[in-house]
């Protein structure tokens, strides 16, 4: 089993320098919660790692569910159990834990905290899981709004929360399960899905055809040339 302070530490020193939030950049907030509530803050005791993943996977897939929902147009749901378990074993993983084992079994455990920290703290008597669809709203809310600030447990909320906010948003919105390039293939065209995914319900073409190709080439072939571009320029 990970030893839990290495790593909630290790996390905190892999993920605060990905992180696009200052919010969760400050230190050892999530040893300090640690070091305070102790196995409290994962339910019980700590479990070990295999055990934490299973009960990450049943938490993302929740968090998933709750904010990018199935309404007129497919949403977490429909994907499942593929994108939550792509979602966390490979994007969250590779992506932001930068295939960092001992990272990665941090922020399990930060997810792990995330569900029980609510009657943890008396915050509410019932888990995320346990929460009906508002209350984890609400819950979600008040994490990224700052309210858990003087309980002690805001860092290791945070990072439980946003970074699983970053990682179920980008699988999903990177056109899920059809984001993998055609190996071999001239154009990577996106043709359309049944279910519809990310870039079809954002209405994004994706990348340009063949006759497009031949369109763009033609009408490129006489274009003049603007003079004035300093071509010892870096960044041109």
């Amino acid at each position: 089993m990970t030893d839990p302070r290495k790593a909630l530490a290790e996390m905190e020193r892999v993920l605060s320098r990905r992180a696009f939030f200052i919010k969760i950049v400050k230190g050892a907030g999530a040893v300090a919660a640690f070091d305070r509530f102790g196995p409290k803050l994962f339910g019980s005791t700590p479990a070990d790692d295999a055990a934490n993943f299973a009960q990450a996977l049943k938490v993302f897939s929740a968090y998933g569910q709750m904010v990018i929902p199935v309404d007129d147009v497919p949403g977490w749901a429909t994907f499942e159990p593929g994108i939550t378990m792509y979602g966390l074993d490979v994007y969250i993983r590779q992506v932001f834990s930068l295939g960092n084992n001992l990272a990665f079994n941090g922020l399990l455990q930060a997810i792990v905290a995330f569900n029980n920290i609510p009657p943890t703290i008396g915050y509410s008597p019932n888990t995320f899981l346990q929460m009906s669809l508002e209350a984890k709203g609400n819950y979600l809310t008040n994490i990224l709004t700052g309210a858990f600030e003087n309980d002690g447990v805001s860092d290791i909320l945070s990072f439980g929360a946003i970074f699983m906010l970053l990682g179920s948003k980008q699988v999903f919105f990177l056109n899920y399960p059809h984001h993998l390039p055609n190996r071999g293939a001239e154009f990577q065209q996106v043709l359309g899905n049944n279910p519809p995914t990310g870039w079809d319900i954002m209405k994004f073409r994706g990348p340009v055809g063949p006759e497009e190709e031949k369109a763009l080439r033609a009408r490129a072939a006489n274009a003049p040339e603007i003079p004035g571009v300093d071509l010892r320029n870096p960044y041109i």
